[in-house]
């Protein structure tokens, strides 16, 4: 009876030093995992964002005032309707930054292309060189549906 008793002891004992040795390297998994996570998953905190502004913003931004106003469409794009005092330069186009180094960095250039897909890739590419961009979300289609005045 009595080494029954001792063997049951020693059962016991393994089973609590088994559970607390896994439960210890659970816990240590779990620290670990969620310091990760933790890292993983913080908001990337995006340094000087590029302006995304509507039609209406965009118009009180530019009209009338002297901005520096591209349209990054193509030429025929361009040439079919354009916001006034815009000047045309490509994205596409393989020697767009050379040609927009003519453009100060320090004043807000505005972008517009048709619906704000390019002109934020433009944007995207004066941002990293130091420009001050302002892109028109919606572009000249927004621009049009507003109503606003646009020149051939």
């Amino acid at each position: 009876m009595m080494k029954i008793k001792n063997l049951n002891i020693l059962i016991v004992l393994l089973v609590a030093i088994v559970t607390t040795t896994s439960c210890a390297k659970n816990t240590v998994k779990t620290t670990e995992t969620n310091s990760v996570a933790e890292t993983t998953v913080k908001p990337v905190q995006k340094k000087n964002p590029i302006k995304r502004v509507n039609a209406t913003e965009f118009k009180t931004e530019t009209e009338g005032k002297e901005v520096q106003l591209v349209d990054v469409r193509t030429p025929n794009e361009f040439n079919e309707g354009h916001i006034e005092n815009a000047e045309n330069v490509n994205v596409f186009d393989k020697n767009f930054m050379e040609q927009m180094a003519k453009y100060k960095k320090d004043t807000p250039v505005y972008v517009y292309c048709r619906s704000g897909g390019r002109s934020m890739k433009a944007a995207k590419k004066l941002k990293a060189e130091g420009y001050n961009v302002v892109n028109l979300d919606g572009g000249f289609m927004g621009w049009s549906a507003k109503g606003f005045k646009a020149v051939k």
